[in-house]
C-alpha cells in the first residue's frame, strides 16, 4: 500500500503546536515512530501529515527531580534513557524493572515515553504502573496547557483524551512513600519481548500487620488500564493473608471483563487474572 503524506520538521515547541493547532485529524506527531508506523502498516491509520520532533529532541528530552522527589520526564525521553537512570532507579524502581523486559533494547533505543503514552495502546507496560503510581500528564497547544491525570487519560484502544491539537509534553509521576512495596508482574503466551496478555502493576503498605495502602491495576486484558478499586477496598484495614488473597483473586475475576483476541479467550484472560493477582499479593505480602 503506497503511503502519501506531508512531513514537517519544527525548529521549536512553539512551531510544533503552530502545526497542530488546526486540529486536523490526519496530522499526526512523529516521536520515535515505533507505534505510530506499525498502524500505518497495518491500514490502520493514514495520516494526511507528519509532524517531527526530530529537531526539537533536546527540548523535550529529560529525566529530573524536585526536592520533594517527584519526577519529571520529557516526551522524548526513550525507553533506553528511562531504564538507565538513577533518577528513575532511585524514585520509581518498579518502572526500572519493567523496563528491562519491555519488547528488546533496539526497540527501547527509539521509544519514547510521550509515543508510549500518546499512542493508547492498552498492550503496553507503562500505562498500569504509571497509573498506580498516579502520574499526570502535560499536554500543551498554541492556546492553553493542562495536566490530565492519567486515569482519565485513555478512553479506548488508541484513544486517549488528547485533542488533535495538543501535544503530550511531560510526564510527572509525584513521589512515592517509602514504605510502599511495588512491583510490575506480566504475562505473555507468545514470546519473550511480545506486548503482554495481561500486566498487574501494584503497590502495598502495610502497617503493624495491617493493609494501610493497596493499588492494583490491570492492563492488557481490556481495553484502558483499569484500576481494581473494589478489590483494594476489600483489603483496605485488613491484615492480608492467604485466605484474604484468595477472595480478593476471585473478586478480579469476577469484575474484569476481558476482550478476546489472538492472546487468548474471555474465559483464559479471567483466569489468568486470578492467578497473577493472586500471585503478586503472595509477592508483595512476602516482601512486606
Amino acid at each position: 500500500m503506497a503511503l502519501d503524506f506531508e512531513w514537517i520538521e519544527p525548529e521549536s515547541l512553539e512551531e510544533v503546536k503552530q502545526a497542530l493547532s488546526s486540529g486536523d485529524i490526519g496530522t499526526r506527531i512523529v516521536s520515535g515512530g515505533t507505534a505510530l508506523s506499525l498502524i500505518m502498516k497495518q491500514g490502520i491509520y493514514s495520516p494526511e501529515r507528519l509532524v517531527s520532533l526530530k529537531r526539537v529532541k533536546q527540548q523535550l528530552n529529560y529525566i529530573k527531580a524536585d526536592e520533594l522527589g517527584n519526577l519529571y520526564i520529557g516526551c522524548m525521553t526513550t525507553l533506553r534513557d528511562m531504564e538507565l537512570s538513577p533518577l528513575v532507579q532511585k524514585l520509581a524502581p518498579v518502572i526500572i524493572d519493567a523496563l528491562h523486559h519491555v519488547a528488546n533494547p533496539r526497540i527501547r533505543y527509539v521509544a519514547s515515553i510521550g509515543g508510549n503514552l500518546s499512542h493508547g495502546d492498552a498492550h503496553l507496560d507503562l500505562p498500569p504502573i504509571l497509573l498506580a503510581m498516579g502520574a499526570k500528564i502535560k499536554a500543551e497547544s498554541t492556546t492553553e496547557e493542562r495536566w490530565i491525570e492519567l486515569k482519565d487519560f485513555f478512553h479506548g484502544y488508541y484513544e486517549t483524551s488528547l485533542e488533535p491539537s495538543e501535544i503530550l509534553t511531560e510526564v510527572f509521576i509525584p513521589k512515592q512513600d517509602n514504605r510502599l512495596i511495588g512491583t510490575y508482574m506480566k504475562y505473555t503466551t507468545l514470546s519473550n519481548d511480545d506486548w503482554p496478555t495481561l500486566g498487574v502493576a501494584a503497590f502495598l503498605r502495610i502497617e503493624d500487620g495491617i493493609v494501610s495502602e493497596i493499588r492494583l491495576v490491570v492492563s492488557a486484558v481490556t481495553d484502558v488500564p483499569t484500576q481494581l478499586t473494589e478489590v483494594e477496598e476489600m483489603l483496605w484495614g485488613k491484615s492480608l493473608d492467604e485466605e484474604l488473597i484468595e477472595k480478593a483473586a476471585l473478586r478480579a475475576y469476577d469484575i474484569v471483563e476481558p476482550l478476546e483476541d489472538l492472546r487468548g479467550s474471555v474465559w483464559y484472560k479471567k483466569e489468568m487474572v486470578k492467578v497473577h493477582i493472586r500471585r503478586v499479593l503472595n509477592q508483595l505480602l512476602l516482601e512486606a
